[in-house]
């Protein structure tokens, strides 16, 4: 938690030692995932900043509570290229039609979309140690024939129900959170 607070500090503050630590830290790993992912080096530097400025104005909003700034950096960055690369796939299937994409329009888009990852992973840390087990089985693309051995259940309609009731629990607590009836207004 330190580190994390001091690297939001030299952020906020524009310490230039603290971000040049942080370029070096975190833009390789950055840097292979996009390259890795259909990017160009161009493209590592803007999502990098875009990382960078989102984590400054998400701050600045309010402070964030991040247990591994390396963690949460890495999957805003992830998060901020995937969108990047469904914009493009979806200019490319328009009849090869370029369309204009307000960069502040995408960005607040992202940051929508990040701070409904926010609430979903702080219900996920809510539900049960079973629940969280078998929900991260299952989005991770794990068969009900998967969890039913790897978990020991005793049937695939066992499997099934307990998905579905741990679904139908993180929904609710979704649901019930102010912060996501703001958002959906």
């Amino acid at each position: 938690m330190e580190e994390t607070q001091k690297y939001m500090n030299g952020l906020l503050n524009n310490d230039r030692v603290i971000v040049a630590s942080i370029y070096d830290s975190f833009f390789p790993k950055v840097k292979s995932f996009i390259l890795d992912n259909k990017g160009e080096e161009e493209d590592v530097k803007d999502v990098f900043h875009d990382g960078l400025m989102y984590l400054i104005v998400k701050h600045q909003e309010s402070p964030l509570q991040i247990r591994s700034f390396e963690a949460y950096f890495f999957t805003i960055c992830k998060n901020i290229w995937r969108r990047t690369l469904k914009n493009k796939k979806t200019r490319v299937m328009n009849d090869n039609t370029l369309h204009y994409i307000d960069e502040d329009t995408d960005l607040g888009l992202f940051i929508l979309e990040q701070k409904r990852l926010e609430i979903y992973q702080e219900k996920f840390h809510l539900l049960s140690p079973n629940c969280k087990e078998v929900l991260g089985s299952y989005f991770n693309g794990m068969s009900y024939e998967e969890i039913l051995k790897e978990l020991d259940y005793t049937s695939i309609n066992t499997v099934r129900q307990r998905v579905f009731k741990c679904r139908a629990k993180i929904i609710q607590l979704i649901k019930e959170d102010r912060r996501y009836r703001k958002l959906n207004k």
